[in-house]
């Protein structure tokens, strides 16, 4: 039998508490965008966000070593062995839902639209991070390839609509 706070609901309340604090620490203007842009985010994921040390600044960073962090994470990823990567999820999705955070509110803040290629990534990124709880270990491993390339290509089209703009 669960007990009250094992119930989802305890755990949503958890997960947005712990999003809205972590986006006033960060000198977050709208702590609503944070939490709205990870959406994908379970309940069960908020201890997660416990653990992460470094990452939890990630959505304060500057493009370059918010991308260079998880350029570096993903090289990890690649490497690890399935049980490492099933352990590695949750601080993962966490990290990526905060890019897309980080790059959508950087985009609004800039008046910049997005395209139909932009949209489509993101929106396959965001069923990702849905699916990949469910997966098992070995299926997680054979999907980071596929993911990563994702995600990759995510942060090279933001860095080169950011570059777009300075010129």
């Amino acid at each position: 039998m669960k007990s009250r706070y094992q119930s989802r609901g305890y755990r949503s309340l958890v997960t947005l508490a712990t999003t809205l604090a972590l986006a006033s620490c960060s000198g977050s203007d709208t702590a609503s965008d944070a939490t709205a842009d990870q959406s994908p985010m379970s309940g069960s994921d908020a201890g997660a966000m416990s653990g992460m040390g470094g990452m939890q600044g990630m959505q304060g960073m500057g493009n370059g070593g918010m991308m260079d962090q998880m350029q570096s994470h993903m090289r990890m990823m690649d490497g690890a062995g399935a049980d490492s990567i099933a352990s590695m999820l949750p601080t993962h999705r966490q990290m990526v839902a905060n890019m897309i955070a980080q790059f959508n509110k950087e985009m609004r803040d800039m008046n910049m639209s997005t395209n139909t290629e932009w949209n489509a990534t993101v929106d396959s990124l965001r069923a990702d991070l849905t699916q990949m709880p469910d997966m098992r270990a070995t299926e997680l491993q054979q999907f980071m390839s596929a993911h990563n390339a994702r995600v990759t290509r995510l942060m090279e089209s933001h860095r080169k609509m950011m570059s777009d703009m300075k010129m």
